[in-house]
Protein backbone atom coordinates (compact mmCIF):
# COMPACT_ATOMS: atom_id res chain seq x y z
CA UNK A 1 0.00 0.00 0.00
CA UNK A 2 1.20 3.62 -0.17
CA UNK A 3 -0.51 6.93 0.69
CA UNK A 4 -0.96 9.10 -1.32
CA UNK A 5 -2.08 13.15 -0.29
CA UNK A 6 -3.25 11.81 3.02
CA UNK A 7 -5.44 8.80 0.50
CA UNK A 8 -4.54 4.53 0.85
CA UNK A 9 -4.23 3.78 -2.40
CA UNK A 10 -4.04 -0.33 -2.99
CA UNK A 11 -0.73 -1.37 -5.26
CA UNK A 12 -1.81 -3.84 -7.73
CA UNK A 13 0.30 -7.44 -7.49
CA UNK A 14 1.08 -8.39 -11.05
CA UNK A 15 0.74 -11.81 -12.21
CA UNK A 16 -0.17 -13.25 -9.13
CA UNK A 17 -2.39 -16.44 -10.16
CA UNK A 18 -4.81 -16.89 -6.67
CA UNK A 19 -7.94 -18.33 -6.04
CA UNK A 20 -11.36 -17.11 -4.30
CA UNK A 21 -13.71 -18.67 -2.33
CA UNK A 22 -17.33 -17.84 -1.06
CA UNK A 23 -19.85 -18.86 1.73
CA UNK A 24 -22.62 -16.79 1.28
CA UNK A 25 -25.11 -17.25 3.58
CA UNK A 26 -28.70 -16.41 5.57
CA UNK A 27 -26.78 -14.36 8.12
CA UNK A 28 -23.56 -13.07 6.76
CA UNK A 29 -21.19 -13.41 3.71
CA UNK A 30 -17.42 -14.47 3.71
CA UNK A 31 -14.86 -13.95 0.27
CA UNK A 32 -11.56 -14.93 0.65
CA UNK A 33 -8.46 -15.07 -1.73
CA UNK A 34 -5.97 -16.89 -1.55
CA UNK A 35 -2.06 -17.53 -3.12
CA UNK A 36 -1.30 -21.06 -4.41
CA UNK A 37 0.15 -21.59 -1.68
CA UNK A 38 -2.78 -20.59 0.97
CA UNK A 39 -1.64 -17.89 2.04
CA UNK A 40 -4.80 -15.17 1.95
CA UNK A 41 -4.19 -11.82 0.33
CA UNK A 42 -7.39 -10.29 0.86
CA UNK A 43 -10.94 -10.92 2.27
CA UNK A 44 -14.51 -9.32 2.09
CA UNK A 45 -17.75 -9.26 4.31
CA UNK A 46 -21.03 -8.43 3.64
CA UNK A 47 -24.65 -9.10 5.04
CA UNK A 48 -27.18 -11.84 4.29
CA UNK A 49 -27.16 -13.48 0.27
CA UNK A 50 -29.25 -15.91 0.61
CA UNK A 51 -31.44 -14.85 -2.04
CA UNK A 52 -34.70 -16.91 -0.70
CA UNK A 53 -34.88 -14.51 2.42
CA UNK A 54 -33.06 -11.37 0.37
CA UNK A 55 -34.60 -11.33 -3.26
CA UNK A 56 -32.06 -11.73 -6.31
CA UNK A 57 -30.96 -8.09 -6.27
CA UNK A 58 -30.05 -8.47 -2.86
CA UNK A 59 -28.26 -11.24 -2.72
CA UNK A 60 -26.35 -9.90 -6.22
CA UNK A 61 -25.54 -6.80 -4.80
CA UNK A 62 -24.62 -8.29 -1.34
CA UNK A 63 -21.94 -11.24 -3.05
CA UNK A 64 -20.28 -8.83 -5.59
CA UNK A 65 -19.36 -6.10 -3.02
CA UNK A 66 -17.94 -8.52 -0.76
CA UNK A 67 -15.59 -10.49 -4.21
CA UNK A 68 -15.09 -6.98 -5.32
CA UNK A 69 -13.73 -5.85 -1.50
CA UNK A 70 -11.78 -9.00 -1.53
CA UNK A 71 -9.95 -9.15 -4.70
CA UNK A 72 -9.40 -5.10 -4.11
CA UNK A 73 -7.41 -6.09 -0.88
CA UNK A 74 -5.48 -8.89 -2.39
CA UNK A 75 -4.83 -6.03 -5.44
CA UNK A 76 -5.46 -8.69 -8.15
CA UNK A 77 -7.87 -8.55 -11.27
CA UNK A 78 -10.77 -11.00 -11.42
CA UNK A 79 -8.37 -12.01 -14.64
CA UNK A 80 -5.75 -13.44 -11.84
CA UNK A 81 -8.65 -15.93 -10.51
CA UNK A 82 -7.55 -19.40 -11.70
CA UNK A 83 -10.39 -21.43 -10.30
CA UNK A 84 -13.60 -19.97 -7.45
CA UNK A 85 -16.41 -21.36 -5.45
CA UNK A 86 -19.34 -19.82 -4.71
CA UNK A 87 -21.17 -21.91 -1.36
CA UNK A 88 -24.09 -20.14 -1.58
CA UNK A 89 -27.38 -20.76 0.77
CA UNK A 90 -30.26 -21.43 -1.06
CA UNK A 91 -29.05 -23.38 -3.65
CA UNK A 92 -31.61 -26.04 -3.15
CA UNK A 93 -32.79 -27.13 -6.77
CA UNK A 94 -31.38 -27.26 -10.46
CA UNK A 95 -33.06 -23.93 -11.24
CA UNK A 96 -30.95 -21.98 -8.39
CA UNK A 97 -27.82 -23.94 -10.19
CA UNK A 98 -28.45 -21.86 -13.41
CA UNK A 99 -29.87 -18.92 -11.43
CA UNK A 100 -27.04 -17.92 -9.31
CA UNK A 101 -24.24 -18.84 -11.65
CA UNK A 102 -24.41 -15.83 -13.58
CA UNK A 103 -23.26 -13.86 -10.75
CA UNK A 104 -19.60 -15.75 -11.15
CA UNK A 105 -20.00 -15.79 -14.63
CA UNK A 106 -20.42 -11.83 -14.80
CA UNK A 107 -16.72 -11.43 -13.19
CA UNK A 108 -15.14 -12.69 -16.08
CA UNK A 109 -12.80 -14.66 -13.63
CA UNK A 110 -9.79 -16.36 -15.60
CA UNK A 111 -10.57 -20.15 -14.27
CA UNK A 112 -13.71 -22.07 -13.71
CA UNK A 113 -16.03 -21.19 -11.28
CA UNK A 114 -18.21 -23.39 -9.31
CA UNK A 115 -21.37 -23.01 -7.43
CA UNK A 116 -22.69 -25.53 -4.83
CA UNK A 117 -25.10 -25.24 -2.01
CA UNK A 118 -22.96 -24.21 1.25
CA UNK A 119 -23.11 -27.24 3.17
CA UNK A 120 -20.59 -28.89 0.95
CA UNK A 121 -17.64 -25.64 1.54
CA UNK A 122 -18.50 -26.10 5.18
CA UNK A 123 -17.93 -30.12 4.82
CA UNK A 124 -14.09 -29.12 2.88
CA UNK A 125 -13.42 -27.00 5.34
CA UNK A 126 -13.69 -29.51 8.75
CA UNK A 127 -12.68 -32.39 6.54
CA UNK A 128 -8.77 -33.52 5.95
CA UNK A 129 -10.06 -34.91 2.40
CA UNK A 130 -12.50 -33.99 0.38
CA UNK A 131 -14.33 -36.49 1.08
CA UNK A 132 -16.88 -36.94 4.59
CA UNK A 133 -20.05 -35.77 5.41
CA UNK A 134 -20.61 -32.59 7.23
CA UNK A 135 -24.22 -31.70 9.42
CA UNK A 136 -24.87 -28.28 10.25
CA UNK A 137 -27.38 -27.57 12.51
CA UNK A 138 -27.71 -23.54 13.25
CA UNK A 139 -30.23 -21.25 12.00
CA UNK A 140 -31.19 -24.25 10.22
CA UNK A 141 -30.46 -27.62 9.66
CA UNK A 142 -28.82 -30.02 7.17
CA UNK A 143 -26.71 -33.02 6.12
CA UNK A 144 -24.52 -33.59 3.20
CA UNK A 145 -21.75 -35.53 2.17
CA UNK A 146 -19.45 -36.77 -1.14
CA UNK A 147 -17.75 -40.19 -1.15
CA UNK A 148 -14.03 -40.81 -2.32
CA UNK A 149 -15.80 -41.58 -6.07
CA UNK A 150 -16.85 -37.53 -5.98
CA UNK A 151 -20.85 -38.68 -6.13
CA UNK A 152 -22.51 -35.72 -3.24
CA UNK A 153 -26.06 -36.05 -2.13
CA UNK A 154 -27.43 -34.17 1.05
CA UNK A 155 -30.48 -33.80 2.84
CA UNK A 156 -33.60 -30.87 1.61
CA UNK A 157 -32.43 -28.24 4.17
CA UNK A 158 -35.72 -26.74 3.94
CA UNK A 159 -36.63 -26.89 7.40
CA UNK A 160 -38.78 -29.36 9.49
CA UNK A 161 -41.33 -29.65 7.08
CA UNK A 162 -39.14 -31.18 4.75
CA UNK A 163 -37.42 -33.58 6.75
CA UNK A 164 -34.44 -31.27 8.29
CA UNK A 165 -35.29 -31.17 12.02
CA UNK A 166 -32.75 -30.19 14.52
CA UNK A 167 -32.10 -26.25 13.94
CA UNK A 168 -31.58 -23.74 16.78
CA UNK A 169 -34.74 -22.59 15.51
CA UNK A 170 -36.47 -25.34 15.57
CA UNK A 171 -35.34 -26.18 19.28
CA UNK A 172 -36.69 -22.34 20.14
CA UNK A 173 -40.43 -23.93 18.83
CA UNK A 174 -39.83 -26.96 20.84
CA UNK A 175 -39.12 -24.60 23.54
CA UNK A 176 -42.43 -22.27 23.06
CA UNK A 177 -44.27 -25.84 22.76
CA UNK A 178 -43.21 -27.37 25.95
CA UNK A 179 -44.10 -23.93 27.79
CA UNK A 180 -47.12 -23.82 26.27
CA UNK A 181 -47.99 -27.08 27.27
CA UNK A 182 -46.74 -26.91 30.84
CA UNK A 183 -49.10 -23.47 31.27
CA UNK A 184 -52.31 -25.56 30.09
CA UNK A 185 -51.21 -28.80 31.99
CA UNK A 186 -50.84 -30.93 28.90
CA UNK A 187 -47.57 -31.47 29.13
CA UNK A 188 -45.18 -31.50 32.28
CA UNK A 189 -43.51 -28.74 34.35
CA UNK A 190 -40.09 -27.46 33.25
CA UNK A 191 -37.48 -24.37 34.26
CA UNK A 192 -38.45 -23.52 31.06
CA UNK A 193 -41.31 -21.49 32.30
CA UNK A 194 -39.14 -19.92 34.53
CA UNK A 195 -36.45 -19.20 32.06
CA UNK A 196 -38.66 -17.79 29.16
CA UNK A 197 -39.78 -15.32 31.43
CA UNK A 198 -36.68 -14.02 33.09
CA UNK A 199 -34.96 -14.10 29.75
CA UNK A 200 -37.41 -11.72 28.58
CA UNK A 201 -38.71 -9.65 31.49
CA UNK A 202 -42.09 -10.88 30.94
CA UNK A 203 -43.69 -11.59 34.63
CA UNK A 204 -45.70 -14.79 33.09
CA UNK A 205 -45.74 -17.57 30.82
CA UNK A 206 -49.36 -16.10 29.58
CA UNK A 207 -47.50 -12.55 29.23
CA UNK A 208 -44.53 -14.71 26.73
CA UNK A 209 -47.14 -16.44 25.03
CA UNK A 210 -49.17 -13.53 24.33
CA UNK A 211 -46.22 -11.72 23.19
CA UNK A 212 -45.07 -14.58 20.80
CA UNK A 213 -48.83 -15.06 19.44
CA UNK A 214 -49.18 -11.51 18.78
CA UNK A 215 -45.91 -11.58 16.69
CA UNK A 216 -44.30 -8.59 18.78
CA UNK A 217 -41.16 -11.36 19.71
CA UNK A 218 -38.89 -13.88 17.29
CA UNK A 219 -39.84 -17.30 18.22
CA UNK A 220 -36.78 -18.47 17.00
CA UNK A 221 -34.80 -16.73 19.62
CA UNK A 222 -34.64 -18.96 22.28
CA UNK A 223 -32.38 -21.60 20.61
CA UNK A 224 -29.34 -20.97 23.75
CA UNK A 225 -31.23 -20.37 26.32
CA UNK A 226 -32.99 -24.37 25.89
CA UNK A 227 -29.09 -25.40 25.66
CA UNK A 228 -28.83 -23.51 28.99
CA UNK A 229 -31.64 -25.16 30.99
CA UNK A 230 -31.22 -28.26 29.66
CA UNK A 231 -27.49 -28.26 30.95
CA UNK A 232 -28.62 -27.47 34.79
CA UNK A 233 -30.78 -30.82 34.23
CA UNK A 234 -34.24 -30.07 33.03
CA UNK A 235 -35.74 -33.61 31.52
CA UNK A 236 -37.81 -31.31 29.43
CA UNK A 237 -34.95 -29.38 28.18
CA UNK A 238 -32.78 -32.30 27.56
CA UNK A 239 -35.64 -33.92 25.62
CA UNK A 240 -35.99 -31.51 23.14
CA UNK A 241 -32.41 -31.65 22.48
CA UNK A 242 -32.13 -35.31 22.30
CA UNK A 243 -34.94 -35.28 19.60
CA UNK A 244 -32.85 -32.75 17.61
CA UNK A 245 -29.75 -34.96 17.80
CA UNK A 246 -31.60 -37.99 17.14
CA UNK A 247 -33.47 -35.95 13.96
CA UNK A 248 -30.08 -34.90 12.74
CA UNK A 249 -28.26 -38.20 12.98
CA UNK A 250 -30.63 -39.96 11.41
CA UNK A 251 -30.04 -37.57 8.68
CA UNK A 252 -26.43 -38.24 8.25
CA UNK A 253 -27.26 -41.96 8.53
CA UNK A 254 -29.57 -41.30 5.26
CA UNK A 255 -26.54 -39.32 3.63
CA UNK A 256 -23.91 -42.32 4.66
CA UNK A 257 -26.19 -44.59 3.46
CA UNK A 258 -26.74 -43.20 -0.11
CA UNK A 259 -23.32 -42.84 -0.69
CA UNK A 260 -22.43 -46.51 0.47
CA UNK A 261 -19.73 -45.00 3.08
CA UNK A 262 -21.10 -47.46 5.86
CA UNK A 263 -17.40 -49.50 5.79
CA UNK A 264 -15.49 -46.66 5.04
CA UNK A 265 -13.13 -43.98 7.05
CA UNK A 266 -14.09 -41.00 6.73
CA UNK A 267 -14.47 -37.74 8.75
CA UNK A 268 -18.12 -35.87 9.57
CA UNK A 269 -17.97 -32.71 10.39
CA UNK A 270 -20.05 -30.82 12.94
CA UNK A 271 -21.02 -27.43 12.13
CA UNK A 272 -23.61 -24.67 13.60
CA UNK A 273 -23.79 -23.81 16.92
CA UNK A 274 -26.14 -26.49 18.08
CA UNK A 275 -23.32 -28.79 17.37
CA UNK A 276 -20.08 -26.46 17.46
CA UNK A 277 -20.99 -24.54 20.74
CA UNK A 278 -22.23 -26.51 24.78
CA UNK A 279 -24.76 -28.82 23.67
CA UNK A 280 -23.33 -32.73 24.33
CA UNK A 281 -27.24 -33.78 24.24
CA UNK A 282 -27.38 -32.75 20.93
CA UNK A 283 -24.18 -34.42 20.19
CA UNK A 284 -24.32 -37.73 22.32
CA UNK A 285 -27.96 -38.34 20.73
CA UNK A 286 -26.96 -37.80 17.25
CA UNK A 287 -23.35 -39.80 17.47
CA UNK A 288 -25.71 -42.86 19.43
CA UNK A 289 -27.68 -43.03 15.93
CA UNK A 290 -25.03 -42.39 13.33
CA UNK A 291 -22.26 -44.81 14.95
CA UNK A 292 -23.37 -47.89 13.99
CA UNK A 293 -24.06 -47.46 10.53
CA UNK A 294 -20.23 -46.00 10.24
CA UNK A 295 -18.28 -47.09 12.99
CA UNK A 296 -15.17 -46.07 11.52
CA UNK A 297 -15.90 -42.42 11.18
CA UNK A 298 -14.45 -40.09 13.21
CA UNK A 299 -16.57 -36.97 14.62
CA UNK A 300 -14.76 -33.69 14.24
CA UNK A 301 -16.22 -30.08 14.74
CA UNK A 302 -15.50 -27.30 12.20
CA UNK A 303 -13.03 -25.05 14.05
CA UNK A 304 -12.64 -22.04 11.05
CA UNK A 305 -14.62 -19.96 8.74
CA UNK A 306 -16.88 -22.34 6.02
CA UNK A 307 -15.34 -20.29 3.56
CA UNK A 308 -11.92 -21.70 3.75
CA UNK A 309 -13.94 -24.99 2.10
CA UNK A 310 -14.79 -23.14 -0.65
CA UNK A 311 -11.58 -22.15 -1.54
CA UNK A 312 -10.08 -25.05 -0.98
CA UNK A 313 -12.31 -26.63 -3.04
CA UNK A 314 -11.61 -23.71 -5.48
CA UNK A 315 -7.83 -24.92 -5.33
CA UNK A 316 -8.72 -28.63 -6.04
CA UNK A 317 -11.36 -27.18 -9.02
CA UNK A 318 -8.21 -25.76 -10.40
CA UNK A 319 -6.03 -29.15 -10.15
CA UNK A 320 -3.72 -28.01 -7.29
CA UNK A 321 -2.56 -29.76 -4.54
CA UNK A 322 -4.03 -29.56 -1.31
CA UNK A 323 -1.82 -30.62 1.80
CA UNK A 324 -2.73 -30.79 5.66
CA UNK A 325 -0.23 -27.15 5.85
CA UNK A 326 -2.28 -25.42 3.52
CA UNK A 327 -5.47 -26.40 5.10
CA UNK A 328 -4.16 -25.66 8.25
CA UNK A 329 -2.80 -22.19 7.05
CA UNK A 330 -5.88 -21.08 5.65
CA UNK A 331 -7.71 -21.74 8.37
CA UNK A 332 -5.65 -19.52 10.97
CA UNK A 333 -5.92 -16.76 8.14
CA UNK A 334 -9.37 -16.66 8.13
CA UNK A 335 -10.11 -17.43 12.14
CA UNK A 336 -8.00 -14.14 12.12
CA UNK A 337 -9.47 -12.30 9.19
CA UNK A 338 -12.90 -12.22 10.57
CA UNK A 339 -12.38 -12.34 14.27
CA UNK A 340 -13.60 -15.48 14.70
CA UNK A 341 -14.24 -16.49 18.14
CA UNK A 342 -14.87 -20.74 18.07
CA UNK A 343 -15.31 -22.94 20.87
Amino acid sequence: MEVVEGRTVLLRRRDVPVVLGVDGGGTKTHVLVADLTGHVLGSGTGGPSNWEDVGMVGAGETLRAAVLEAIQQAGVLPADVVGCVFGLAGMDWEDDQRRMHSLPDSFAFGGPSVVVNDSFVALRAGSSHPWGVVVIAGTGAIAGGRNRAGDAFRTLGLGAAFGDFGSATDVSDEGVRAIAEAATGKGPPTALSDAFCAHTGLDSVLRVLEELSRGRMDPSRFGPLIVQVAGHGDDVAREILERAGDSLGRSAAAVIRRLEMQDDEFEIVLSGGMLRGASEDVRVALEAVVRPVAPHATFVRLRTAPVVGAVLLAMESAGLDVDAALHERLAEDAIERFHLDLP
